[in-house]
């Protein structure tokens, strides 16, 4: 069995680029594409940056707090 991304984002509503995780993560550890919290859903997180870490939701202010936690992790 696979072992689960520790990261997970989507393209589009995450909050910021996915091209960004390139050369911060390695492509086996992140995966891209819609995790099931779309703003349209979840207004709440509009203007946040976000994502699945370890499997659990982590909502940051800043794309550059996001990242720090992903380093932490991978």
């Amino acid at each position: 069995m696979a072992e689960p991304k520790k990261v997970r984002v989507c393209k589009k509503c995450s909050g910021f680029d996915v091209e960004e995780l390139k050369g911060k993560v390695k492509t086996k550890d992140y995966s891209t594409g819609c995790i099931g919290q779309c703003i349209s859903k979840r207004p709440d997180l509009a203007g946040k940056v976000y994502g699945f870490l370890n499997g659990e939701l982590t909502v940051c202010d800043t794309k550059e707090e996001f990242f720090e936690k992903i380093a932490a992790i991978v």
